[in-house]
């Protein structure tokens, strides 16, 4: 019988379908603050048109700018792909080109699909992961649900 102190070892990889929520997301944030800023709470007219317009225009090109930059540079804890290692309330992940995180690990949320784990190492700050059956496959998803339930005894 495994015991919650022997840890946490699985490989992390890439889930197509966490990243597409997260995008979704994304673009839904764009399109509703679009929506206010062009037909919402700014709707009522100014004087001068052009004044209105040129500082609706300016709010939309900073949210535009927004989308592009969270596209590019998407966060590690939806795309991180590596080892995570975890025993004792301390996590360890190693990315495929070899990056390190270690420290305490903090549950964020845990549901029958979905687990968030925030592992805080004081060099590299944060980093939260989002942890799916598809990124640790089938076994190892068991594996976690039973260490997780180990550690609550």
């Amino acid at each position: 019988m495994e015991h919650v102190s022997q840890g946490f070892r699985e490989q992390l990889r890439a889930d197509p379908r966490l990243l597409a929520a997260w995008v979704g997301l994304s673009f839904a944030a764009w399109v509703a603050v679009s929506w206010v800023i062009w037909d919402g709470l700014w709707a009522v007219a100014s004087p001068q048109l052009w004044w209105a317009a040129s500082w609706r225009l300016a709010a939309w090109l900073v949210v535009s700018f927004w989308l592009l930059f969270q596209l590019r540079h998407r966060p590690p804890g939806f795309a991180l792909e590596g080892r995570l290692a975890w025993s004792g309330g301390h996590g360890e992940v190693v990315s495929t080109s070899g990056e390190t995180v270690r420290g305490p690990v903090r549950i964020l949320w845990q549901s029958p699909l979905l687990v968030g784990v925030s592992i805080d190492d004081p060099a590299a700050g944060s980093v939260v992961l989002w942890l799916t059956q598809r990124r640790l496959g089938k076994q190892g998803w068991w594996r976690l649900q039973r260490f997780l339930i180990l550690a609550e005894h």
